[in-house]
């Protein structure tokens, strides 16, 4: 069957998530901890946040611990989870490739959004990517908007119905293959990996890409 949508995840696939995650670290560390003056051991705080980060699959109450056990850093918000997802957005860029990527395929398919995260922060991400163009907000999905998330099948299926076309007319790209590419494929999509952390070996066989404008060697 033609393949008629391509669905996209957002952060780590078309929005540079290692890049403004950094960029929030960096801001709470220095706005926190002033205390931190020499600029490598501000660093090492920093780099030592996104490994515990875990590129955003964590629960920030781990960082939050980690910085305060490792570093004797006690952060004054009550939950950084909340505190997170209020700025993080300002941050927001996207890949270098990813304007043009989603330019030519949007000349062929209809672009579609699914993307785990509260709805506003998520919303505001894409906006301030500048991406927001691409993309009917009706259109997007959020599991924020819902009482699931990825890799649920339903919010696929919620997706799907929202454009009006089958699973099997759709392709998903995203880079955690727990939850965006089992997610896909128990929705009956095609799965897409989109992993940037260099070379790591595969057991199922699906598109494994690199960098998104690989997409447009298979689409």
């Amino acid at each position: 069957m033609a393949i008629k949508v391509i669905f996209f995840d957002f952060d780590d696939t078309i929005g540079h998530r290692e890049a403004y995650a950094y960029d929030c670290y960096r801001r709470i560390i220095t706005e926190f901890a002033p205390q931190l003056s020499d600029p490598f051991e501000l660093e090492a705080v920093i780099q030592d946040c996104m490994l515990w980060d875990e590129k955003g699959n964590v629960d920030k109450t781990h960082v939050k611990d980690m910085l305060k056990e490792t570093y004797g850093i006690d952060l004054p918000v009550g939950d950084l989870n909340k505190y997170w997802d209020s700025i993080l957005w300002q941050h927001c860029v996207p890949y270098a490739d990813s304007e043009e990527t989603l330019e030519a395929l949007s000349k062929k398919y209809k672009l579609g959004l699914i993307t785990n995260g509260p709805s506003d922060g998520q919303r505001s991400k894409l906006r301030n990517s500048g991406l927001a163009r691409f993309f009917d907000p009706k259109e997007i999905v959020v599991s924020g908007d819902y009482s699931f998330k990825k890799p649920d099948p339903r919010l696929f299926w919620a997706a799907c119905e929202k454009l009006n076309v089958k699973p099997e007319e759709c392709v998903y790209v995203g880079d955690i293959y727990g939850r965006d590419v089992l997610g896909a494929h128990r929705a009956g999509l095609t799965p897409v990996w989109m992993w940037n952390w260099g070379e790591r070996k595969c057991g199922t066989d699906i598109i494994i890409i690199h960098r998104i404008s690989e997409l447009l060697n298979y689409f």
